[in-house]
């Protein structure tokens, strides 16, 4: 089985730190990355001894592991087990922002500075991390917070780093004990009401109307609660839905047609945002190279 270890980068959309850089024998990869187009698929891969966590920020992934298949949108932290299989099946990797990391547990290595004490406490939640969970915007600042203070050529930032990292792990357990109790006027009503209506041209206003909220408080709690503005996440779902239409045979424009969007042509262009290639390149891939 393929054990993936990532290397340092520091690219415009991609940057990842490793022991190397941080001094933190324990995190063996940090990474930060935006992902403007879609990808490859990500192949069926193990990270030995190390845990893997992605913190989807905004945007939607697919990720199977242990018999799962699992939808991510934004907020949804995703945890694979050390030594576990797990791949984005035969999908590519969306466009999307994430912050992901791996982390050894081998009990004989120092973890984040703590004591012998709170460094077990913390492997045993870590281990003990549900398959996903949902994060928050706190998590995603003191993530990304720690991941620059960890890039530094201080001593002293990077320390800070390594503290704040450790906190951050910390509340991201305790954030995965959460039950979530969906109210009537909450942005789940919204989401409810967008894939209800998803064949239609969606009106933010009659989405901000379904769960209470003025059009501006709408925009904000929502992009709080997804990582997306509420057109994007609809344009996002829009186009998941669009793969399926055409895999089934209907054409570019009926698909077009059939979730409200105005012209052929600007159905096109939102497509090739965010599926990275255009409709009609979309149906000439071989069987295997799309989901």
């Amino acid at each position: 089985m393929l054990d993936v270890v990532d290397q340092y980068c520091w690219e415009t959309h991609r940057k990842v730190i490793t022991p190397s850089e941080t001094g933190v024998a324990a995190l063996r990869t940090f990474g930060i990355c935006s992902n403007t187009r879609a990808g490859q698929p990500l192949r069926t891969h193990i990270h030995s001894g190390c845990i893997e966590i992605v913190f989807l920020i905004k945007g939607f992934q697919l990720y199977e592991a242990g018999g799962d298949r699992l939808n991510l949108s934004g907020s949804d932290i995703f945890v694979s087990y050390p030594d576990e299989p797990h791949s984005s099946g035969s999908s590519p990797e969306s466009v999307c922002d994430l912050i992901w990391m791996q982390i050894c547990l081998d009990p004989g290595l120092p973890f984040f500075g703590l004591d012998k004490s709170h460094a077990g406490m913390l492997r045993d939640a870590l281990a003990g991390l549900p398959r996903l969970f949902t994060g928050d915007a706190a998590l995603r600042r003191e993530l990304t917070s720690a991941f620059y203070a960890l890039c530094s050529a201080d001593d002293f930032e990077r320390c800070l780093g390594e503290q704040q990292l450790a906190c951050a792990l910390f509340r991201m357990a305790r954030l995965s004990r959460r039950t979530r109790s969906p109210q009537p006027d909450s942005i789940e009503a919204a989401i409810a009401y967008i894939r209800r209506h998803l064949s239609e041209p969606i009106l933010l206003e009659d989405a901000a109307a379904s769960c209470g909220l003025s059009l501006s408080r709408f925009k904000v709690r929502f992009k709080e609660a997804t990582g997306d503005t509420p057109r994007e996440y609809i344009n996002r779902l829009k186009i998941e839905r669009a793969k399926l239409l055409l895999r089934c045979g209907q054409s570019v424009t009926e698909t077009a047609l059939d979730l409200g969007f105005a012209t052929p042509s600007y159905f096109s262009v939102i497509f090739k945002k965010y599926a990275g290639c255009s409709p009609s390149a979309y149906l000439a891939l071989r069987p295997g190279e799309e989901e």
